[in-house]
């Protein structure tokens, strides 16, 4: 065990101005953390140890005898080299799949449906996959390893074991923009498209659009890239209170981790049944074509959405999860996720699949292990350019304020499993923390991979296995290393069957959806808590239940751009600048004849003698969209088209939605606790007959309680007794009334 050494640790915590120093070194600091890997592996007690493993890797069955727990390792504690792979191992291996499917593979997977092919991006794929691990490692290695920066109170990095894999965060929106991009260059004409072109190297032809999912993709990532300069803004701004209590209070930071796993546990279940598109196009594809979409993306074996066979595969990985969690030992239960999908994947290979021809199918196929490379890095296979989109750069901001929202929450707790106590080194630690994943994040997208985060339930291996050593990050950083660098392995998981797939990230958007459950907890004991998260709910929830309540085309794919061009809240005929024209008749043709003029063709006009006089025809706009899936403006106005993208993509993002409701409500709702208000960040306890402290000259009744108002709620309310008539309706005249006498309008 290592003790803490103090440079200098202030006084009183700040207000207004940074400190002169916001942290407390350890010796191990001195060295950014590389001091814990000085461990001379050539020798026993340096390679093998003297570690009791028997509580990591005995059964917990009721009828065996328990194992008492490891003694605890703090975060500068040197392991020997066996001990801190292991252990490294055990966090990559809780992370890797994860990683894998938010890294890339889900993105990519946009763009290999029939009606929606970039076979370039399609083909990416699994080099995805491994520049996802590449990136997760590499960026861990920054985030344990804590770099000071030289004549500033700041630091890159927690410091701690803290590790980094691609935020699932930013998934909805990404795979969002890969398939508008690609459904917009079908609709309006793109010359990338190409028709009867191979489908996945089979002898089905359909359009390919060759490059237009790898541009969207590259500008998702110039475009994250921009957004997270939010964060290192706030890992700068961090030793402001203001900005921790203000911008992340609890309640705000509890219902974005709530509503990225609501908003992602559909996506899981989609995959669970075989697949987004297909269980997006049931409804939609048989009203057009008399038959479902058919799901393709489990080897050869094609089905429809939510067969017995897939849920026999999904099932099996989740069948295999309750069985560890009984049985297993504790290193099994804490790497849960990866053993369940190796389950399913040999279930995927031992079963075939009988059709109606009697042909055995296989769901399994190595067309993408084969065409993989044995190494692969950064750039060597696609190179993605980033660009900006600017109508998706709002929705993204959100999404880098939600993932500094999570680093926070998430540093905070590896800090309480690490033993730090203080609150300034805590708080250190949180700016090192949120300054390092903005920094991160804009590496990851510069190496092709989506912005990375912190992973919080590698929080739950440190309290497990009580081992907090940065040399266990380390090693975990290697592990994702190594993987990501064979290029087979990557194929590999990109080839697993998808019910396989959703039954495991089925399980991970779960456990980010109880893990708000965890934070809002304790917070609804307050009423105004209560009443925030109730609002933020009935919206963020209900646009994941109903996304027509905002865009007409809801999920659907098949001529569902005519629903979003006709209806919605904002129709995107309102921003068309130039409709395309039919040519329609005025004044039919006619024939006059003796006195009288007869509806005839010139031709059998003239055969009878007659004067001939031709159709007046005019051309007429078509602003209503029917059976053209789309293409039905030649020329969008394109500031106007930006913002309805930007505003419609915000409202149909639960969390999106339900986090600027959070933080709206939060600043204007007045606080019943002065905890609340000071701070935010400490957990409210009921206390005797309910009663809560009052801010000292400024009481207020309600029903009993005392309710603390801020003096810029009483400046408010001054403003209120200007405009005077409003005081008698509103019946806050009283209350008002005191608040101006005890602070005045003008107080600062």
């Amino acid at each position: 065990m290592s003790a803490e050494i103090s440079d200098s640790k202030p006084t009183s915590e700040p207000t207004s101005a940074p400190p002169a120093s916001v942290s407390i070194a350890s010796a191990a600091d001195k060295m950014n953390g590389c001091d814990v890997c000085a461990v001379k592996c050539w020798t026993k007690e340096g390679c093998l140890g003297s570690y009791d493993w028997r509580f990591l890797c005995t059964p917990q069955a009721p009828c065996l005898k328990k194992v008492d727990p490891p003694m605890y390792m703090g975060k500068d504690e040197k392991l020997p080299l066996t001990l801190s792979l292991s252990f490294g191992l055990q966090h990559m291996l809780a992370m890797c799949v994860g990683i894998a499917t938010s890294g890339g593979m889900l993105y990519a997977n946009e763009a290999c449906w029939t009606f929606r092919y970039d076979s370039q991006m399609c083909e990416a794929q699994s080099f995805l996959v491994s520049c996802s691990w590449l990136a997760s490692g590499l960026l861990t290695i920054i985030q344990v390893f804590r770099m000071k920066i030289r004549g500033t109170p700041y630091s890159i990095g927690t410091g701690l074991l803290s590790v980094m894999g691609t935020s699932f965060t930013f998934l909805p929106l990404g795979t969002t923009m890969v398939a508008a991009y690609i459904e917009n260059a079908i609709s309006m004409g793109d010359k990338r498209c190409i028709p009867d072109q191979p489908y996945k190297d089979t002898d089905q032809l359909v359009t390919d659009c060759r490059g237009v999912g790898v541009e969207a993709y590259g500008k998702f990532l110039g475009t994250a890239m921009v957004a997270s300069l939010f964060e290192v803004c706030v890992g700068v701004l961090f030793s402001y209170k203001w900005v921790r209590t203000k911008l992340f209070p609890p309640v705000v930071v509890g219902m974005a981790v709530l509503m990225i796993g609501g908003a992602l546990i559909s996506s899981g279940v989609k995959y669970f049944g075989g697949g987004v598109f297909c269980a997006q196009n049931m409804l939609s594809r048989s009203a057009s074509f008399g038959s479902p979409q058919i799901c393709n993306e489990s080897g050869e074996v094609m089905l429809v959405y939510g067969a017995a066979q897939y849920w026999g595969l999904g099932l099996s990985v989740v069948l295999m999860g309750i069985f560890i969690q009984m049985l297993g030992s504790p290193y099994l239960k804490s790497t849960f996720l990866f053993w369940s999908m190796m389950f399913g994947v040999v279930v995927s290979a031992i079963v075939t699949y009988t059709d109606d021809d009697g042909e055995k199918l296989v769901y399994w196929t190595s067309t993408r292990i084969d065409n993989a490379p044995v190494i692969t890095f950064f750039w060597t296979e696609v190179a993605f350019v980033p660009g900006f989109a600017i109508e998706y750069f709002l929705p993204l901001l959100i999404c880098s304020f939600i993932t500094t929202a999570e680093t926070i929450g998430d540093v905070k707790m590896t800090a309480k499993f690490s033993k730090i106590t203080d609150e300034a080194e805590i708080i250190a630690r949180q700016q090192g923390g949120v300054l390092a994943d903005g920094i991160n994040s804009i590496i990851a997208c510069l190496c092709g991979s989506p912005p990375n985060t912190t992973f919080s339930q590698n929080n739950g291996i440190i309290a497990l296995t009580k081992c907090a050593s940065r040399s266990a990050g380390f090693a975990a950083a290697g592990w994702l290393i190594f993987i990501g660098l064979f290029g087979k392995i990557g194929a590999a998981m990109a080839s697993i069957p998808m019910p396989i797939v959703g039954g495991v990230i089925l399980q991970c958007f779960t456990m980010v959806f109880v893990a708000g459950m965890q934070i809002l907890g304790p917070l609804l004991k307050v009423r105004r808590n209560s009443f925030i998260v109730m609002v933020a709910l009935a919206f963020g929830l209900g646009v994941a239940m109903e996304p027509q309540l905002v865009s007409a085309a809801g999920s659907s794919s098949f001529f569902g751009k005519n629903l979003d061009h006709n209806y919605g809240l904002w129709p995107r005929y309102m921003v068309c600048d130039e409709f395309p024209t039919v040519s329609q008749v005025v004044t039919p043709e006619s024939c006059a004849v003796g006195n009288g003029k007869v509806e005839i063709p010139q031709k059998d006009c003239s055969s009878i003698g007659g004067n001939y006089t031709a159709a007046v025809m005019e051309d007429v706009e078509v602003k209503d969209c029917a059976n053209k899936n789309g293409k039905c403006c030649k020329k969008y106005n394109m500031a106007a088209d930006s913002a309805r993208t930007a505003l419609l993509l915000i409202l149909k993002t639960p969390y999106g939605f339900a986090v600027i409701i959070a933080l709206v409500l939060n600043l204007i709702l007045p606080c019943e606790n002065e905890d609340d208000e000071e701070d935010g960040e400490d957990e409210v306890e009921a206390k005797g007959g309910g009663g809560v402290k009052a801010i000292p000259n400024s009481p207020m009744k309600l029903g009993g309680a005392q309710v603390a108002w801020e003096w810029r709620r009483g400046a408010l309310c001054g403003g209120f007794m200007y405009v005077g008539s409003w005081l008698s309706r509103l019946n806050v005249e009283g209350a008002c009334a005191r608040e101006v006498g005890n602070h005045g309008p003008g107080m600062n």
